[in-house]
């Protein structure tokens, strides 16, 4: 709705996208309260694991809906997938977020972010897990995750014995430790990698007593 406000007289010039107007007469005003439209445009929103249609909210036209958007990671003999944490819903994607976030024009007959499909490229999948620093150790996460892959052997990585809680796992525990092929991290003891699916599924004591050991 514009800021034009309800009143006398004929509307500014150049102002057909902000302002209407009416032929006045004796018996009412004919300039009466502007309901706007309400928003018809529907797109798909994520609901306990499925996608379905809803209309997005608002009085004015949602032109936009969003999906998230697979990003490749990995280099020479090492290839992986990531899907990003962007939401299915109504609305444009953030600025400055082309590799997270996708979008398409909505309609009024459905949602057209529909499930995004791994690419063809990409068949062969296993799982890994990630690690979470709290108390002072690192802890892995009970459920595995899903890692997509263009190389035909797993590999997993993990935190070393020197990670501590500024570490930063690559890829929620899929491929090996250094991604961008920045050898600090493994030599350092701050990673370790594996080759086969849930490798990386050791106890945190190994991370808890190592120091004790050697003492």
């Amino acid at each position: 709705m514009s800021a034009q406000a309800y009143g006398c007289g004929a509307c500014p010039a150049d102002s057909t996208a902000t302002c209407a107007q009416c032929v006045a007469t004796a018996d009412a005003g004919c300039n009466v309260n502007v309901t706007p439209a309400p928003n018809t445009n529907k797109c798909k929103e994520m609901t306990d694991g499925s996608l379905a249609d809803v209309v997005c909210p608002g009085a004015s036209t949602v032109t936009y809906c969003t999906s998230p958007a697979w990003s490749g990671y990995g280099g020479a003999g090492y290839g992986g997938l990531s899907l990003s944490s962007q939401a299915y819903g109504c609305g444009s994607c953030p600025a400055d977020s082309t590799a997270t976030c996708a979008q398409c024009v909505a309609t009024a007959e459905e949602g057209c972010n529909t499930q995004v499909a791994l690419p063809s490229a990409w068949t062969e999948k296993f799982q890994c897990y990630n690690h979470v620093y709290n108390a002072s150790k690192w802890n892995k996460v009970a459920a595995a995750v899903t890692c997509y892959q263009e190389h035909t052997s797993p590999m997993c990585n993990s935190p070393g014995e020197s990670a501590d809680g500024t570490y930063t796992v690559p890829h929620n525990g899929c491929g090996p430790c250094d991604l961008d092929y920045d050898l600090t991290a493994k030599t350092a003891n701050k990673c370790s990698d594996c080759t086969t699916t849930k490798c990386n599924s050791a106890s945190t004591l190994a991370f808890v007593l190592a120091p004790l050991l050697a003492v």
